[in-house]
């Protein structure tokens, strides 16, 4: 009677650890296909230039009513010509679209400007998309 519980238990943990190993596999597969462009992106009152100055850039906690604010992304991996829209957002009601192309191969950097008359208070959010895929978001508060 041990032997068949014996049996039966070592099975069950066959099936168990089989099927836990597929489920990590497929998760790890599926994490690994979800790959962006978009190496850094800062939201600022200032724009940034370089993949480094924006890597190094901290996101400010607020910004000002009456600033121009600017999207600066790095982008890697990314072919000249390449182009991608930027979409601000102000309390979640479209602000301004904004489409611009790399310049460059591979590597590279776009800013996007948003003019200091179209803030107001409230929460700003920038989407990056390409063809309508969000690749990235961030939001900062404008006071």
């Amino acid at each position: 009677m041990k032997k068949k519980i014996n049996k039966k238990a070592k099975k069950v943990i066959q099936v168990w650890l089989g099927l836990t190993l597929c489920i990590a596999t497929i998760f790890m597969l599926t994490a690994c296909g979800e790959s962006t462009p978009i190496e850094g992106m800062v939201i600022s009152n200032k724009p940034y230039n370089n993949a480094a100055e924006i890597e190094k850039a901290e996101q400010p906690a607020d910004l000002s009513v009456g600033d121009t604010i600017y999207g600066s992304i790095s982008l890697i991996e990314s072919p000249k010509g390449m182009k991608y829209q930027a979409k601000w957002l102000l309390d979640d009601k479209e602000v301004m679209v904004d489409e611009k192309a790399m310049e460059t191969d591979q590597r590279g950097v776009l800013i996007f400007p948003l003019e200091a008359d179209k803030t107001t208070v409230g929460m700003l959010k920038l989407q990056i998309l390409y063809k309508d895929a969000v690749l990235a978001e961030k939001e900062v508060q404008i006071k």
